[in-house]
């Protein structure tokens, strides 16, 4: 049987391989899939070649298998007769099976042989000189096209803006109904009539003069090389304590405004070699450091507003990526967590947020609040795109040492894991520590667990020692408040020279100026943090060597004890508050802060949107496990996800005009 490479035999690809630019798959990153597979070059880039498939029952068994997200050329069989038997197959038995089917496929047109209209709406792409690319997918209504019945492909509906995933703009730049710069631009237009004016949720900084330029780029690219990467031309805005050289990063304080860093955060660079668009950088609580009710204020960027309800805060500290994905203001975010601020903003904005493993996404060239506790993680609008996201983002990093633990445990591909009957045959532990907050939560806690059971999960009771969360706030404080004022000043020293301030203390001599717009909790908390000792303090030795292994210790006797997958329970216990100023109102009882667990052992965590309250604040469910089982979380959440549907956009920021189709 002669080796050759086919589309079927990229759909035959049923492991992974590493969203990489087209030409640049390395044959280590293929993993455990059904079919025979060797790898050899051909014309200076690696493709991927297996046994040529001869029968209806080895593509149908392709089909099932395929879970390939990738961006690695697959040439056609230049006979065309790959094709022909699917289309065969198509018609004999109707519905291929799409169990797994998660690719988009576009065929390279052979030298002289049209394909047939069958492959509508693909076949565009013969005109154009594409190759056979199988792209990061999940595209239901794309599936639904190959895996129905032999016909005419069905017209294919205008793209919408609102609620758009990363899987459906590649679905419409692919199929030519969206250019990137089309889609920057109806960003940008958003941004404009709702963060800008209307609500004006205020959830920017500053907002990128170079994103169109950088998406005409990638749209001359594409139209010679198919996609750049698995975030080809997704919008992304980044909290502003992440280091973008093309844009000032300020960490929310008005004693960096306007100064810009050397070079790209790690995580920037990252995105952007994955081909994502950075719109801009994202308002944030002062230095992370929390300190306003509701979250979202700076001196730099003033407040920020929860666009579900805009007499509340959208939660801190990433609120602005927070506030600007929940409404529709970008495609997803990137936000940092040091103690919730990646799930507070998730919480508020109706959200998906994956807090990685510590060391398991680079902190380099982002200004830190703790480096035992700060993580970099996205914000999301589903599962299977915060799973895109974190898959640009791991990796060893020598800039970062913390990042030496993930070697041998990270992924590139964590899309996956994304698997609808995950929750079947699960054994979940809910952590009942966290109930009593607030009764709708509760409610809305107790209907999930149900939802769960429903879907195959066995749910576990457990509880936590009471002793060890209540030692959570000291813990944290002594670590934290002496972490940030050394590890402050050594970020100041890879800022240019011309930046005004070089320390803690020359922070706190300028944001102490009478017309200096701080929150006074805030400067508060900085004096608090100058006024501590050095890191020899025996006290903050003591509380670094036992104080995050205690929580470790806790948390995986659980999972050990009850031979549990994950834990669950809800992400907030109290939903959005509000703002200094605003006379909004929740009932709430004060129990242990569920963001502890992840942040102070250094675990993952996955929260998911939950419902809302009465009055139509979101409420979040936290999934949580031991090190680098974001696989098993996002699983998990994915299911949950998949079952209940339970994410929905704010009305305060509407549809604008329909984005045209573009060539």
């Amino acid at each position: 049987m002669t080796a050759r490479t086919t589309v079927f035999e990229a759909l035959a690809r049923a492991g992974r391989l590493a969203s990489t630019p087209a030409g640049d798959c390395h044959a280590g990153d293929v993993q455990g899939h059904d079919h025979p597979r060797l790898a050899r070059w051909r014309n200076g880039r690696r493709v991927l070649a297996s046994a040529a498939i001869t029968n209806s029952q080895n593509i149908k068994a392709g089909w099932r298998a395929a879970r390939t997200h990738v961006m690695c050329s697959a040439t056609q069989d230049r006979s065309g007769n790959e094709a022909e038997k699917l289309l065969a197959y198509r018609r004999n038995h109707g519905d291929l099976p799409s169990t797994s089917l998660e690719v988009i496929i576009f065929l390279k047109e052979s030298q002289g042989n049209r394909l047939s209209d069958e492959w509508s709406p693909m076949s565009r792409f013969t005109r154009t000189r594409r190759r056979a690319l199988v792209t990061l997918a999940g595209v239901a209504t794309v599936a639904a096209t190959l895996t129905g019945p032999a016909q005419a492909a069905p017209k294919q509906e205008p793209f919408m803006l609102t609620e758009a995933t990363v899987s459906g703009i590649h679905e419409a730049i692919a199929s030519h109904h969206l250019t990137c710069v089309q889609l920057v631009q109806a960003y940008l237009n958003r941004i404009a009539a709702y963060d800008k004016a209307g609500p004006k949720l205020n959830s920017y900084i500053t907002v990128s003069d170079q994103a169109v330029k950088r998406a005409a780029s990638l749209d001359r690219s594409f139209a010679r090389h198919g996609f750049t990467g698995s975030l080809h031309c997704v919008p992304v805005i980044l909290k502003d304590n992440i280091d973008t050289a093309d844009m000032p990063t300020t960490g929310g304080s008005k004693t960096l405004a306007g100064t810009y860093p050397k070079k790209n955060a790690s995580v920037t660079q990252r995105l952007l070699e994955a081909g994502a668009v950075i719109l801009g950088k994202g308002n944030m609580d002062e230095w992370a450091h929390g300190g306003s009710p509701g979250g979202g204020y700076s001196s730099v960027g003033g407040q920020t507003l929860d666009p579900y309800d805009l007499t509340r805060g959208p939660g801190g500290s990433s609120a602005g990526p927070g506030a600007a994905v929940g409404a529709n203001l970008a495609a997803t975010g990137i936000g940092t967590d040091t103690l919730g601020s990646l799930r507070g903003p998730a919480a508020n904005n109706d959200l998906v947020a994956i807090k990685p493993t510590m060391g398991l996404v680079s902190g380099a060239g982002i200004i830190p609040f703790s480096l035992t506790f700060d993580v970099a993680g996205p914000l999301t609008r589903t599962v299977s795109d915060g799973a895109a996201m974190l898959s640009a983002l791991t990796g060893v990093d020598s800039k970062d040492p913390r990042t030496k633990a993930s070697a041998g445990h990270y992924s590139t591909d964590y899309t996956k894991y994304l698997k609808a009957d995950k929750l079947s045959g699960a054994r979940i532990g809910f952590v009942d520590n966290f109930n009593g907050g607030n009764t709708e939560i509760d409610a809305a806690t107790q209907r999930a667990l149900d939802t769960m059971r429903s879907h195959g999960a066995t749910i576990v009771p457990v509880h936590l020692p009471d002793s060890l969360l209540s030692s959570a706030s000291s813990v944290y404080a002594t670590i934290s408040d002496l972490e940030f004022k050394y590890q402050l000043a050594d970020y100041l020293a890879t800022r240019p020279k011309s930046v005004p301030v070089k320390t803690l203390a020359d922070v706190i001599a300028q944001s102490s100026q009478p017309d200096f717009p701080i929150s006074p909790a805030v400067l508060t908390r900085l004096t608090q943090a100058e006024s501590r000792g050095s890191l020899t303090d025996p006290a903050y030795q003591q509380a670094l060597a036992t104080g995050p292994a205690s929580f470790r210790n806790g948390i995986d006797s659980l999972l050990t004890a009850n031979r549990l997958d994950g834990l669950v329970f809800p992400n907030a216990t109290c939903p959005a508050s509000a703002y200094p100023g605003s006379t909004a109102t929740n009932t709430c009882k004060a129990v242990p802060s569920s963001t502890a667990l992840a942040s102070l052992s250094g675990y993952p965590s996955v929260t998911v949107p939950n419902g809302f309250t009465a009055n139509g604040l979101p409420i979040s469910l936290a999934f949580l496990g031991t090190a680098f089982s974001e696989p098993e979380l996002i699983g998990l959440s994915y299911s949950f996800e998949q079952a209940t549907h339970l994410r929905r956009p704010p009305a305060s920021t509407p549809p604008l005009a329909p984005t045209t189709r573009g060539r």
